[in-house]
């Protein structure tokens, strides 16, 4: 059993000026995962169409929101050469780990979503299922050990930089049945400039015409009336603090910061003459905003929770309203940006 991180550099969360806590923790696994092996340009890799769903479970309650990079949750599409794809372990507990064990004999660290109500170093320790998977990256899987990176960990877990053990049996238990992010890292199948377009091509898409009531540009003027019908609800609390306003400043705000990012210190816009290089700025000074005013957004909700008002209630209505304008002009120099990268 070794002491160091194999595949952790000494700053996972400095990366790129992304902090993890501005991302979902699958992409954050990924994304660090990715770095250790030498590529140096995560945000392009990862960036994605900019989005907004409200998910509901098959009885119409609200799941989760979600943006760009869950839309793809279950068959990502990513850029410069990486490429990802869930895999099942298996369900026998004696073989839970085949999978892990698998991908970690190929030189890198595993992303994996375990069931966490038996692992004890974990905040969802006995916590009731939340109706979505929590990720974090395992290093290496000893006998009785395994390494692991995991952000969300109790107080008592003895993690140190999000970095620290977890019996193997335990990880073996969670692991039957559950996901597998099989990841590579190849070599660019597309020049740049065309995977930029089809980003902005598919986020000023999915905005404009998206393809459910409650996402895109109408799920954002939805939204206040998703958050009145949990009013009656007996655990609208943590409902609104874990399925409203921490994916708000995470999946969907992240989203958009990663793409602003690509979008503010890209050089294919500025060598396409001084309109496209404003077209690109635009696009980025807008795209930020609006990650701006999710954040906000997140912390009226947070605030909604602790405690319900109208007044509250009104105040989450005019910060998506905010959203929903910053958003629609994005998505009209977005097309304008694309139309200029053909």
């Amino acid at each position: 059993m070794t002491t160091a991180f194999p595949y952790l550099g000494t700053g996972p969360d400095a990366i790129e000026s992304l902090p993890h806590t501005r991302i979902s923790c699958w992409v954050h696994c990924l994304r660090d995962a990715l770095y250790a092996t030498g590529l140096r340009e995560t945000a392009r890799a990862l960036a994605q169409p900019v989005d907004f769903v409200v998910e509901r479970t098959a009885e119409g309650e609200l799941l989760t929101l979600y943006g760009g990079l869950d839309a793809g949750y279950h068959h990502p599409r990513f850029q410069r050469g990486v490429s990802a794809h869930w895999e099942t372990s298996p369900h026998q507990e004696e073989q839970a780990l085949d999978l892990v064990h698998r991908e970690l004999a190929r030189g890198h660290a595993v992303p994996v979503s375990p069931d966490l109500r038996g692992m004890r170093h974990s905040e969802f320790y006995r916590v009731p299922y939340a109706g979505y998977p929590h990720t974090f990256l395992v290093h290496e899987a000893g006998p009785r050990t395994s390494l692991a990176a995991d952000r969300n960990t109790r107080a008592s877990s003895g993690f140190t930089d999000n970095r620290g053990t977890v019996p193997t049996d335990e990880l073996r238990r969670g692991m039957a049945g559950a996901p597998v992010l099989v990841w590579d890292a190849g070599q660019p199948e597309a020049e740049w400039a065309d995977e930029l377009h089809r980003l902005l091509e598919c986020s000023v898409r999915r905005m404009t015409e998206p393809d459910l009531p409650e996402a895109g540009l109408a799920g954002l003027l939805a939204l206040p009336g998703v958050l009145e019908e949990l009013e009656p609800h007996p655990g609208r609390a943590r409902l609104l603090q874990m399925r409203v306003a921490g994916p708000l400043q995470r999946q969907v705000a992240g989203d958009r910061l990663l793409l602003a990012r690509v979008l503010a210190e890209d050089t294919t816009a500025r060598e396409r003459g001084p309109r496209t290089a404003a077209a690109a700025a635009e696009c980025a000074e807008l795209t930020r905003a609006s990650c701006d005013a999710l954040v906000d957004l997140a912390r009226a909700v947070f605030l909604l929770s602790r405690s319900w008002s109208a007044e509250t209630l009104r105040m989450c209505g005019r910060r998506a309203e905010r959203v929903h304008e910053l958003d629609a002009r994005a998505a009209g120099r977005m097309a304008d940006l694309a139309g200029s990268l053909r």
